[in-house]
């Protein structure tokens, strides 16, 4: 199987990389790890919810942010108009509009997709999506 050189990762994925989903880290870490980008969105909705999940959690937030500074991610902005923003909204906005961008994103560059987040199988049929599991047995494999 040809490696996996660059992924678009969603806002899930992003949240466990800094609570402290080792499976996600091992990914992020890992010596054959794809490069790593993010639609502005999704970065943006990490943010609001950090404080929520440090609260929730009972983490420390000054050390999350920390962690999420030092993120080796990308931020890029999708297309907002075309064919593969056409496509993203097409696939997932009576779903869920805030993994659009992501899809867009994966769409306009011809990438995969890094995701747990249920709502991205509706995009199987557009572009490859990756869970955890998947993507560690790739890396490792």
């Amino acid at each position: 199987m040809k490696p996996i050189e660059k992924i678009v990762i969603d806002a899930n994925a992003l949240l466990s990389i800094v609570i402290g989903g080792q499976a996600a880290r091992r990914i992020v870490l890992h010596p054959k790890a794809p490069d790593l980008y993010a639609a502005v969105q999704a970065y943006s909705e990490v943010e609001k919810y950090l404080p929520i999940l440090a609260e929730r959690k009972k983490l420390n937030e000054k050390l999350l942010w920390s962690v999420w500074n030092m993120l080796p991610v990308e931020i890029l902005a999708p297309p907002t108009n075309g064919p593969a923003w056409e496509n993203a909204w097409n696939c997932l906005h009576q779903r869920d509009l805030d993994d659009v961008p992501t899809l867009a994103l994966a769409l306009e560059h011809h990438w995969p997709i890094w995701s747990q987040d249920k709502d991205f199988e509706e995009a199987r049929d557009l572009c490859h999506v990756y869970s955890t599991a998947e993507l560690l047995r790739i890396l490792d494999g």
